[in-house]
């Protein structure tokens, strides 16, 4: 987190050369008055303000330290790629040998610890974003996996004109299987 403390005559001028040090605008910073300085008295005695100005972190970032943080704790060979913001989405993808063991039997490690960072970045920025947490495009190879399940399936129903149902699935691969035959005119 980038933070600088800065002096100036008034409050506004040192938040002005805090904002040029840090390279940002206003919109993207915190700023906090140590002391709103007093201008002395015809110009004597003065005390210049001070202010400290932190530069807000953004959901990106702090999904990607916080997931670097944890995976360094475990002792996991992984490294976190930058994350990738969709339509109110963030999509974060690992690599690395350790891939396996983060994502569990069916993914169950990866989908807690997505609802772990889905809970962290509510809890810090109030906002709706949802967190899509990836281990070597495990979710991609298993998507393409899902829809394929989904169109044999429906195939089989239509032949033998009877129920098919499937295995136990996850709510998102529910969502995948519905979004695929919802086109399906049978």
């Amino acid at each position: 987190m980038q933070q600088v403390e800065v002096t100036g005559k008034t409050v506004e001028e040192a938040i002005q050369q805090a904002l040029q040090q840090l390279g940002v605008t206003q919109e993207k910073v915190d700023v906090e008055i140590l002391s709103p300085g007093t201008p002395g008295i015809f110009g004597v005695g003065g005390e210049p303000a001070r202010v400290r100005v932190t530069v807000k972190a953004s959901p990106a970032a702090f999904v990607k330290e916080l997931l670097t943080n944890i995976i360094r704790y475990a002792g996991w060979d992984l490294t976190v790629e930058e994350p990738e913001e969709r339509e109110q989405e963030l999509y974060v993808n690992m690599e690395g040998s350790d891939a396996g063991l983060i994502i569990g039997k069916r993914g169950d490690t990866l989908n807690a610890l997505q609802l772990l960072l889905q809970a962290a970045v509510l809890n810090r920025f109030h906002q709706p974003l949802r967190v899509v947490l990836d281990a070597s495009k495990y979710r991609e190879r298993r998507r393409t996996a899902v829809i394929r399940l989904a169109l044999t399936a429906a195939d089989k129903a239509r032949s033998q004109k009877r129920i098919v149902r499937l295995r136990n699935l996850s709510p998102a691969e529910r969502r995948i299987i519905h979004m695929t035959l919802q086109s399906d005119p049978t």
